[in-house]
């Protein structure tokens, strides 16, 4: 075993008939097991936990505010503008005209809020028959 965890395992070396009446030794272990497992929580808690919450409620922030008209880049790197929004999807337009369904977890970015634009949101695509 490791020199350094000798002490979890392994009473100090010594004599043999050396008298034992350290009767708190076995509570100071058990002590310390407990400290370096609340160390451990604490720390996978600020380093893991703590930003993941911080993102989700800054998406769901994101997510409140999206409106017609805003420029979003998805999860796989479409850019378009959103046409239509239903409670779990959004109709986006690409640049050549196409509309697609993407879910609202799929965005990424919102590029721009669509305020100064003064773009129509109707399609410019006219279809020949």
């Amino acid at each position: 075993m490791l020199p350094i965890l000798s002490f979890i395992a392994y009473a100090p070396a010594g004599d043999a008939a050396a008298p034992t009446a350290d009767t708190g030794a076995a509570s100071g272990g058990f002590t310390g097991i407990i400290i370096w497992l609340v160390l451990m929580v604490a720390f996978f808690y600020f380093l893991i936990i703590m930003p993941q919450r911080k993102r989700d409620k800054q998406f769901k922030q994101m997510m409140e505010k999206l409106k017609v008209g805003d420029k979003v880049v998805t999860a796989g790197g479409i850019i378009g503008k959103i046409t239509l929004i239903k409670p779990d999807s959004l109709r986006l337009r690409t640049g050549t005209g196409t509309e697609l369904d993407v879910t609202r977890k799929a965005i990424a970015v919102v590029v721009n809020r669509g305020e100064g634009d003064k773009e129509e949101i109707e399609p410019d695509v006219t279809v020949k028959q």
